[in-house]
């Protein structure tokens, strides 16, 4: 930092300043900011500079400058130089802020390193209750199972529990994994109307009190998509739509279209979304279940965003939620 008054002149610099341009703070001081210029600054920036710095609606400039140290090296720096009015609004002096573009770049790496650990501990977190609870069950199906005495209709209920937490356990898996390992797009052309079909036949035999209804445009054509990923948003879709209404209720899924887009609507007649809610629907381990990882939303939203589509999300008419996938039907 340094401070300098109406006329230009340095008044003051702090330590950084003697440390990252060799020159002293008595050698600075009664210099103008010339001293640090570089030749890589043009005329050009330091006029556009003081347009912002002397203009009233503004009063600071920011930007990358390359300065010259004392010894001919350049440093790189992100600068901030602000106007200093008094009580009339006269110009009295100009502080100057500037951050070493290495420290800048250094810092910010530290805070994404910082936050993918915080991310990595929550994941960790959501595993370790994800997976136990299933182990718990299929521990104690194991020692039953053990039991010779134990009868038949008991037997069948025990495995029917081993099958349901081992695809459980599956389930939190894949999810894992393809949040943490996303592939690219395989873009071929599809049917969305049979994707959407084959997916609601398998909700509805897994769903049998859910009723579960379709109205599919005859008119959507073909076009290229990636039919496994796309698939998984359908599912992620319709199963959350089933599991929204208790196991007992109605879901619609239409297709249609909008403006070169393709576009799959799920809807409901369950309580619905809170608007308090809406906000953090697609961010990771965000979740309104008992169970669940919170990553189905974050996934699907991420394989509409690399298709160049979005999903959005509003109340249904039927009373519930409803969330409509966009796809373009014309990939770049």
């Amino acid at each position: 930092m340094f401070y300098c008054d109406r006329d230009g002149v340095i008044r003051d610099v702090n330590e950084a300043f003697v440390r990252h341009y060799g020159w002293s703070r008595e050698e600075a001081i009664g210099q103008n900011p010339r001293l640090i210029r570089s030749q890589r600054t043009t005329d050009e920036t330091y006029k556009e500079m003081w347009g912002r710095i002397l203009d009233p609606n503004a009063g600071f400039w920011r930007g990358e400058l390359v300065n010259r140290a004392r010894d001919g090296r350049e440093v790189p720096i992100v600068l901030t130089i602000t106007a200093v009015r008094d009580e009339r609004g006269e110009i009295v002096g100009y502080i100057s802020n500037g951050v070493e573009v290495g420290e800048l770049r250094h810092l910010q790496e530290r805070v994404a390193q910082a936050e993918a650990l915080a991310q990595l501990g929550q994941m960790a977190a959501v595993v370790a209750h994800e997976i136990r609870n299933p182990l718990g069950s299929i521990t104690l199906a194991a020692r039953q199972l053990a039991n010779k005495n134990l009868p038949r209709e008991d037997r069948a209920l025990v495995l029917q529990i081993l099958r349901d937490e081992g695809r459980r356990l599956n389930e939190t898996l894949t999810n894992f994994l393809a949040y943490a390992r996303p592939r690219g797009l395989r873009l071929e052309r599809a049917d969305l109307n049979v994707l959407v079909g084959d997916v609601a036949r398998v909700v509805a035999e897994g769903q049998p009190d859910v009723h579960i209804e379709t109205a599919l445009d005859a008119g959507l054509a073909p076009f290229q998509l990636d039919s496994d990923q796309v698939r998984q948003i359908v599912w992620n879709l319709a199963l959350n739509a089933a599991q929204a209404v208790a196991g007992q209720g109605r879901v619609r899924l239409s297709t249609g279209r909008r403006e070169g887009f393709a576009l799959l609507r799920v809807e409901d007649d369950g309580p619905g979304i809170a608007e308090s809610a809406r906000e953090e629907l697609f961010q990771p381990f965000k979740t309104t279940k008992s169970q669940g990882t919170g990553l189905g939303l974050a996934i699907a939203d991420r394989i509409a965003r690399a298709h160049g589509g979005r999903i959005e999300v509003a109340t249904s008419d039927m009373g519930g939620a409803t969330f409509v996938l966009l796809l373009p039907t014309a990939q770049a």
